[in-house]
Order: C-alpha cells, then structure tokens, then sequence
C-alpha cells in the first residue's frame, strides 16, 4: 500500500491530491493507547517516510484525539489519516478534519481518473444509485465505500 500512495501521489503532483483513510497505522508511538507492544518502529518509521517522500502534510484533527477504539476501552488509536499536498494547502489553507466519517474507508484519488472521459458519468451514476439511510456523515461514509467497491471493478 505504502509504494501505491508513494506513486500516485508522485506521478501527480500537478494535482491537488487528498489522500484518507484507515490505514491501520500510527505515525508515533503515542498515537497509540493500550496494545504498545504491538507497535514495531519500523511500521512507523516506514509510515512516515512514506509521507514524507510524497511531500504529503496531514490535515488536523479536532475532536478528539484517537480515531479507532476498542469496543472494552482497552486501547485506542488514531489509525485514520487524512494528508494532502501543497497545491491542495495554497487551495484550502488552515483546513481542519472532523473525525466524523473516516472508519473504514480509504480512497487514494487519481489524477487520471478525473481526467478519464468516462469518470465523471460513472462517479454520477454510481453515487445517485446508492441508497443509505441514516444520518449525513454515516451516508456519505457508507456511499464511500460502495464507491471504492465499484472504483476498483471500473479501475481494472
């Protein structure tokens, strides 16, 4: 995964690129409370060079600080990252992230997809065709990863 963030992101950097998700990885040792044993230096180091050679800046949480909780209370994480480059910064300066939708859904957007001239009508299609019940940040969280389902079919 780590490679495939590194390329796209590279291959686009005349984009302004977002890259969010549940990466089932923490940044620093103390974006994890509980299970520290499970936590090798090398994940971490491996994360963080990966975002560094993309040139990536995570957007700030504000809310709380974990994003993933065990069910006991046992532990938690902020395992859900939202980064993204310069061109999107001098864009959307000082942007913050509510952590209300990101549990389960990574999507790494591709240049090349919004550019593709089928896109724009399969992304139309696809997300009037979703139909979600429940409150905004739970839909669109739900239509998103209907979305990375039927995006990575379109894709191959």
């Amino acid at each position: 995964m780590w490679e495939i963030i590194k390329l796209t992101v590279n291959q686009n950097m005349d984009a302004m690129v977002c890259v969010v998700g549940d990466f089932n990885s923490i940044r620093r040792p103390e974006e994890m409370v509980g299970r520290r044993e499970m936590v090798e230096c090398r994940d971490i180091d491996r994360f963080e060079e990966i975002i560094s050679q993309s040139n990536l800046s995570e957007l700030s949480l504000v809310g709380r600080s974990y994003t993933w909780y065990h069910p006991e209370g046992s532990c938690k994480s902020k395992i859900d990252h939202m980064f993204v480059n310069n061109k999107w910064i001098r864009k959307w300066p000082n942007q913050i992230l509510k952590p209300i939708f990101l549990e389960s859904c990574a999507i790494v957007s591709s240049k090349l997809w919004l550019e593709h001239p089928q896109f724009k009508k399969f992304f139309q299609e696809k997300w009037q065709s979703y139909q979600v019940e429940g409150w905004a940040a739970f839909r669109l969280k739900e239509k998103l990863k209907l979305f990375k389902s039927d995006l990575r079919v379109w894709n191959k």
